[in-house]
């Protein structure tokens, strides 16, 4: 989160500006700040959609902004929850920072299962991602369930069985083990030549690591500093041409 406090040196005013000071130039303040974290706002953005890899609708329209008050600094910032789902201030951790990412949900429930070691990373298949370079959620809920792995709720039941409805589903299609010399989750197939098997996610045995490719802070103490000075003076006018005497 990045807030925006803007503030001036009263200490070598004049009486009258001093004066002007009491009366406009708190309002012209907030109204600085709120403008600056607007262009924040649009800053960021625009570095999101050229350096993140096919950010998705939800991932764009997480950044927030609350506009200045005369108590409270403006402020830009990823929403840090949702109802459902990883929230984004959680997963653009490593293109903010970089480094090694942590277990995400889905291999912590197979390392909980025992079918991935703890120092293990599951790296999904090309031919399973979506658009946005994503495993879907809907896909990740079979892979879990097919492999017993979805239950970590008491009174959740999503696992798959030898029921006729759940064997329907298909998900007991997909098994965690060695295929030749790699382990991870597969998926059998039926082709016309028979019998097969693909790989859903490989399993690594080294932490993924990221270089900083979107330096939210950076961006935005760039983008303040540009317009500070024009975005007061703007303020400021608008503040002397719109009081009252």
């Amino acid at each position: 989160m990045f807030k925006l406090e803007i503030g001036v040196d009263d200490g070598q005013l004049t009486k009258s500006a001093i004066e002007m000071q009491r009366r406009h130039i708190p309002f012209a303040l907030v109204l600085t700040a709120t403008r600056l974290a607007q262009r924040i706002k649009k800053g960021e953005l625009a570095v999101m959609r050229k350096r993140l890899d096919r950010p998705t609708p939800t991932t764009l329209n997480s950044l927030f902004l609350k506009a200045a008050t005369k108590a409270k600094p403006a402020r830009v910032y990823f929403k840090d929850s949702w109802t459902s789902g990883i929230p984004a201030d959680t997963y653009l951790q490593q293109a903010v920072f970089g480094g090694v990412r942590p277990h995400k949900r889905f291999e912590k429930s197979l390392i909980a299962q025992g079918i991935m070691k703890s120092g293990q990373y599951a790296l999904p298949s090309k031919s399973f991602l979506n658009q946005y370079g994503n495993v879907s959620r809907g896909t990740m809920t079979k892979v879990l369930s097919g492999l017993g792995a979805a239950e970590t709720t008491s009174g959740f039941k999503a696992n798959a069985t030898d029921s006729k409805r759940s064997m329907a589903k298909g998900n007991r299609r997909y098994f965690g083990g060695v295929v030749g010399d790699e382990s991870g989750v597969w998926e059998r197939m039926n082709t016309k030549w028979g019998a097969a098997v693909r790989p859903v996610f490989v399993f690594s045995d080294g932490a993924p690591a990221y270089r900083t490719i979107f330096p939210f802070f950076k961006i935005a103490e760039n983008i303040a500093r540009a317009h500070r000075t024009q975005e007061f003076n703007d303020a400021l006018a608008q503040t002397l041409a719109t009081a009252r005497p």
